[in-house]
């Protein structure tokens, strides 16, 4: 056996080649080590990453040894608009591999970076950070970092700019004599590419600030903010970084911790195939930091594909100023709470829905969209009203979610809660719940409370509003205004052949809406209130009465209910024999179709009906009996007009009769009857089968309403809505349709003055 000496450092590397190491060491700005890399410990490949805001995000460059990809050396990386916060340029890592000879041992790679002034020799940005290593195999050592999100345009002007890259490599060397050393790549020099910067860059007032994801994704953070963290004082703006941006978007945990996180990217080798780079992210703790504050809160994004994000994971996000989530940018999950706590603000609702939200501060909250309470969330009022345009029910309303069942655990429907005088919905709520025999049903806490006896309903779906009154209830002798109360009660299942339905109905009001009522501003006497019917969506009310009413917690019940359509309070009259819940009068070809029905008879002879041409003088056209002279279910009746030489304007109303000769007047309803033949209105549909909504194009021959109705096939009203037609064509929709069942529907329209057009269309 040969025994080899150790040599002294000083002999143990050429003249030249130490002469080199010290230059090396000398650009990267190290100490120099006790001992230097062995002539074979090399750098065998190496590239740089970058982020230039593009689709893509991440790009590879090459560095040393023909990476398959563009070389970063000499590269001009593009132009960079800096009026833009969204815009970006980031050094976001590089991977570096080497090639070890004993004995040594690679033990760390980092990347420096500098940035100056084209034409300059002064650094305006300048660091360096590790390379974590990923991978070693026969001495070959792999280190890469692909989310150091280092951002090379801060404090930049317009200029043309050169970015200089070294990536580096450190080991110690084993034996009696070994030591640290480092080697680099480049060489004695720096990679350089540059880039060119336009605009200038955007001032935000003192009371603002902008989300730029410089450090990490925690909101708390004042280095990912332009001018700190927001309060609830400053507004926050999160711009749209762009799809592939690497940029991270702002998490919330408030008084909570995070823990590391691991992100995995693709990465190209020399010899042309992947590998798998994981990153691990630090966390971060928040512990005690209080509830996420902000003014106004604005995440920007042209749609739903192109938008920014904000996540509330862990505790609370509090507003004080208004909520532009236009596109569905704010993520919100499970036990936590956005609380809209200014005073007036607008609120731009989530398509995705809320898993808790407070409405505090006082204040009128304005809601420009739509949200969901989430199964097993709720909508907590505290102080302050939240408002919906009840024009736009469409587009503005508030939904309760129903209960959801998984692995046997039920979680509860979206709910309600808190709702008083000073702070409650002012507006359109809608929600469908399973309703069965024996089990109140509450609707989520919206108000309304139906106990069915003997058949089931199954699902129901109810609206409810609480923006505005009926003017008048227009049963036949009371003139008074409903209260500011009207719920809309629809089961899917009426079981028209086997019984129907029967109902306590328990009705829960404020006494704000008992009040200031349309038209001067009148005022209800709560202990005079009656339950009101309509089953032709307020087209003319019959009165119900009560079984039960509680003015201290505001309260009516009814017992017996068996029809289901429309319902609101009002004062009492008295009562008549005939509860008349719908009545209308409809033009088909020449003719005039009467349609009217009742809740209930109490020794009713039938009716008369009656036609004018003035809307003063009336005369009979026929007298219908009742098709039962006492009766408390739903009963249908229809006449049709086929009188000749109709023309102008008819008018026609009922006179119902006792059998003791007592008559009660409802109407009158117009229909015209213009000069011109009646024309169906062209109804072309789509899609069919639909899912939530549905397209249609209707042609009309006149200007005037046009009545839009979609039906299920027992003829039950399921939708209902007046729209204007022009003369020509034009586009309708009957939107929000998803909590329908699946089935076969059918669509009908009926102009003024022409004739219906119905249609059949498939629900999936």
């Amino acid at each position: 056996m040969t025994t080899t000496t150790p040599v002294p450092f000083r002999m143990a590397r050429p003249p030249l080649r130490a002469f080199r190491a010290l230059l090396a060491l000398f650009l990267v700005g190290l100490t120099l080590p006790q001992a230097q890399a062995q002539e074979n410990t090399t750098i065998t490949s190496s590239s740089i990453i970058i982020d230039r805001g593009g689709p893509t995000g991440n790009e590879t460059f090459g560095g040393k040894n023909g990476l398959p990809a563009p070389a970063f050396q000499g590269r001009n990386l593009g132009s960079f608009d800096i009026s833009r916060f969204a815009t970006r340029l980031l050094l976001n890592g590089g991977t570096l591999t080497t090639q070890e000879s004993a004995p040594d041992v690679v033990n760390s790679t980092s990347l420096s970076y500098r940035v100056r002034a084209a034409g300059s020799g002064g650094n305006l940005l300048s660091g360096s950070f590790a390379l974590p290593q990923i991978s070693t195999e026969a001495g070959a050592r792999m280190f890469a970092a692909t989310a150091a999100n280092t951002s090379l345009l801060t404090g930049l002007t317009a200029g043309s700019y050169v970015l200089s890259v070294q990536l580096v490599a450190e080991g110690v060397q084993a034996g009696d004599e070994g030591g640290a050393f480092v080697i680099s790549d480049p060489q004695f020099r720096f990679y350089e590419a540059t880039f060119t910067v336009t605009g200038v860059a955007p001032s935000e007032p003192a009371n603002s600030t902008t989300w730029t994801g410089g450090k990490n994704d925690n909101w708390f953070d004042a280095d990912n903010w332009t001018q700190d963290v927001p309060t609830a004082t400053k507004d926050a703006t999160v711009p749209n970084f762009g799809s592939g941006s690497t940029v991270a978007y702002p998490n919330i945990y408030s008084n909570a911790a995070k823990p590391a996180t691991i992100t995995t990217t693709r990465i190209q080798n020399p010899d042309g195939t992947f590998t798998d780079v994981q990153t691990i992210t630090p966390g971060y703790d928040n512990s005690g930091s209080g509830p996420a504050l902000t003014h106004t809160l604005t995440m920007q994004g042209s749609n739903q594909l192109q938008r920014s994000l904000v996540r509330l994971l862990v505790g609370r996000l509090q507003v004080y100023g208004d909520f532009n989530n236009q596109q569905d940018s704010f993520v919100q999950r499970d036990n936590t709470v956005v609380s809209f706590a200014g005073g007036n603000q607008t609120i731009s609702g989530s398509a995705s829905g809320f898993t808790g939200v407070e409405i505090d501060g006082g204040g009128l909250k304005t809601l420009t969209t739509s949200f969901t309470i989430l199964p097993g969330s709720t909508l907590q009022f505290i102080s302050g009203v939240l408002q919906t345009n009840v024009s736009n029910v469409n587009v503005e309303f508030v939904e309760l979610a129903p209960a959801t069942v998984s692995n046997g655990v039920m979680t509860p429907s979206g709910q309600l809660a808190g709702e008083t005088d000073l702070s409650h919905l002012r507006g359109f709520l809608k929600t469908t719940q399973l309703a069965e025999a024996g089990i109140a049903q509450n609707f989520g806490n919206s108000g309304l409370s139906l106990t069915f006896s003997g058949n089931g309903p199954g699902n129901v779906s109810i609206t409810r509003n609480t923006s505005l009154n009926y003017g008048t209830i227009n049963n036949g002798t009371n003139g008074n205004p409903s209260i500011r109360r009207v719920y809309g009660v629809r089961p899917s299942n009426p079981h028209l052949t086997d019984g129907g339905l029967r109902a306590t109905l328990v009705f829960q009001y404020l006494d704000d809406e008992t009040r200031n009522l349309t038209p001067g501003n009148q005022r209800l006497t709560e202990a005079e209130f009656a339950l009101f019917l309509s089953t032709s969506s307020g087209d003319i009310f019959g009165q119900l009465g009560r079984d039960g009413l509680n003015t201290t917690t505001n309260q009516l019940t009814k017992n017996n209910v068996t029809s289901f359509g429309t319902f609101t309070l009002s004062e009492a009259t008295e009562p008549l024999p005939v509860t008349l819940t719908a009545f209308s009068a409809k033009r088909e070809d020449t003719n005039a179709v009467l349609n009217w029905q009742t809740a209930t008879e109490l020794n009713s002879r039938g009716f008369e009906v009656q036609v004018s041409t003035d809307g003063r003088q009336f005369r009979v056209l026929a007298f219908v009996p009742s098709q039962s002279a006492t009766s408390t279910s739903l009963s249908t009746y229809r006449y049709v007009d086929t009188e000749t030489g109709k023309q102008g304007i008819r008018y026609y109303r009922l006179r119902q009769v006792d059998l003791d000769g007592k008559a009660t007047f409802y109407g009158s309803k117009a229909v015209s009857f213009a000069a011109h033949p009646a024309v169906a209105a062209r109804l072309e549909v789509f899609p069919n089968p639909f899912t939530n909504t549905i397209y249609l194009t209707a042609s009309s021959v006149e200007t005037g309403p046009g009545e839009l109705t979609l039906l299920d096939l027992t003829g039950r009203i399921v939708r209902q809505q007046t729209s204007t037609l022009g003369d020509g064509s034009n586009n309708l929709t009957l939107a929000n349709l998803s909590g329908l069942p699946a089935g076969v529907y059918l669509v009908r329209l009926t102009p003024f003055g022409g004739k219906a057009q119905t249609t059949r269309v498939l629900k999936q």
